[in-house]
């Protein structure tokens, strides 16, 4: 369900969730697991409505969220990069075994 509302409306809306929060918060069985439910959920509403007035669809975000996953995945790859050539350097120093020298080991006496 889509509802078109001004900023004005959604301001009043989030000033009533407010009113009621702070209502249910003094009032003495707030320690009711079904009031602290009741406060979460209009705490995440106003929380909501005050993330959708702040976030306008500018292309904005849209932008730089594509961005901050490019730069993620980015440094992902890099981090596959230097963990691969690692490997490769430590594969090539397991080849040689710097204590065996010839004519020197215990075996070949």
């Amino acid at each position: 369900m889509n509802i078109d509302l001004t900023d004005r409306e959604i301001e009043l809306l989030m000033n009533a969730l407010g009113a009621q929060i702070t209502t249910l918060e003094s009032h003495p069985s707030a320690a009711t697991p079904q009031l602290a439910e009741l406060i979460t959920e209009l705490f995440e509403l106003e929380t909501d409505l005050r993330e959708m007035v702040c976030r306008q669809d500018d292309g904005w975000q849209t932008s730089a969220e594509a961005d901050m996953i490019q730069r993620r995945i980015d440094a992902r790859e890099q981090m596959k990069e230097t963990s691969r050539a690692a490997t490769r350097r430590m594969e090539a120093l397991q080849k040689v075994d710097v204590w065996v020298t010839p004519g020197n080991d215990p075996i070949d006496w």
